[in-house]
C-alpha cells in the first residue's frame, strides 16, 4: 500500500519518485490502527499540503503525534488508490478524513467498514466532501456526489465567514470529546455553516454560543444571533461510530491543547464498540 509511516520514509520516497508504504497488517501488540486520508479534490487547505521536500503535511505529522501519544498506530495517505481495495479496511480500526471534493474511493467498502463496526472520524473538511458535482477547477472533478456519505457524516458544508474567535458551548460535558473542553471555551478558527443537518440524526457535543458574540463578530462569521451552529457531534451507522469536529482549519488549532484533547477524546469514543 502507498501509505506513509514516517517523515524520513516520506522524504526519501518522494525524492526517489516512489510511493510511501505502511504496515502490511495490524499491529500484533493490540494497538488500534488508524488510516488518515487527506486528499484534496476541491479546495486544498494548507495543513494538508505536503512540502516539495517530500515531508508529510502539517496535519499528518500532528495527527501522528496526537494519536501516537495515546498509543495508536497511524498510517497516512493522500492517494485514493489506497482506499480502492475491499481488503484495505480490514487493516484498520478507524479511518480519519480531512478531504474535499469527490475522490473516487471504494464507496461500498468504506460504508461496509463503518457498518460492520469500524470508526469514522471527520475533521473540518470531511463535510466538504461528496456533496457537490465537482471542485472549482477542471482537475478537481474526481467523481460524482455521494448523498449516503453526507447522511453518514451528518451534514454538508454550506459556507463560512471570516476566521474569527468564537465562544464554544459544551452541550454534553460528560462525553470523552468534551470533558477536556472548558465552559465558554474561546477559539479562533474557520467556523463552518452546514446544510443537510438535523439534530434528530445526531448527538451534538459542541456548538457556537451566539449569545456571547458581538454583532460585529456575528457579521464576520456570517451568523445570526439565536440560530443553531453545531461544531462537533457524534452519530452511529450500523455497528460503527462516527465522530466529527469542524475545527482544524488553522495550523495553531492543531497545537491547541484543548482541541487536541477534544479530538483525541472523540477518536477514543469512536474506536469503542456499541451504541453511542
Amino acid at each position: 500500500m502507498r501509505i506513509g509511516v514516517g517523515l524520513w520514509a516520506a522524504s526519501v520516497l518522494a525524492i526517489m519518485g516512489g510511493t510511501v508504504y505502511g504496515q502490511a497488517d495490524k499491529p500484533q501488540d493490540g494497538k488500534k490502527r488508524i488510516l488518515f486520508y487527506s486528499q484534496s479534490c476541491g479546495f486544498r487547505h494548507s495543513v494538508v499540503v505536503r512540502p516539495v521536500t517530500g515531508e508529510l503535511a502539517y496535519a499528518e505529522k500532528m495527527l501522528k503525534e496526537i494519536a501516537g501519544q495515546a498509543g495508536y498506530e497511524v498510517d497516512v495517505t493522500q492517494d485514493f488508490h489506497d482506499l480502492k481495495s475491499d481488503n484495505v479496511y480490514k487493516k484498520y480500526d478507524a479511518v480519519v478524513f480531512y478531504t474535499t471534493g469527490n475522490p473516487p474511493i471504494n464507496r461500498n467498502a468504506l460504508m461496509k467498514f463503518i457498518r460492520d463496526g469500524g470508526a469514522f472520524i471527520g475533521i473540518h473538511t470531511a463535510t466538504d466532501t461528496f456533496h457537490s458535482e465537482s471542485g472549482p477547477r477542471p482537475e478537481d472533478k474526481c467523481g460524482a456526489p455521494w448523498p449516503e456519505y453526507v447522511r453518514m457524516v451528518g451534514a454538508a458544508f454550506r459556507t463560512h465567514g471570516k476566521q474569527h474567535e468564537v465562544v464554544i458551548k459544551v452541550e454534553d460535558p460528560n462525553h470523552p470529546a468534551t470533558k477536556p473542553v472548558p465552559a465558554d471555551w474561546k477559539i479562533l478558527d474557520e467556523i463552518y455553516l452546514f446544510k443537510d443537518f438535523s439534530r434528530d440524526n445526531m448527538h451534538v457535543l459542541l456548538s457556537v454560543d451566539t449569545t456571547q458574540l458581538s454583532d460585529e463578530a456575528l457579521k464576520a462569521l456570517a451568523m445570526e444571533r439565536g440560530q443553531d451552529y453545531p461544531v462537533a457531534w457524534t452519530r452511529t451507522e450500523g455497528k460503527g461510530r462516527i465522530f466529527y469536529t469542524s475545527l482544524g482549519h488553522r495550523e495553531d488549532v492543531w497545537t491547541n491543547p484543548v482541541w487536541r484533547q477534544h479530538l483525541l477524546g472523540g477518536m477514543a469514543w469512536a474506536l469503542e464498540k456499541g451504541p453511542r
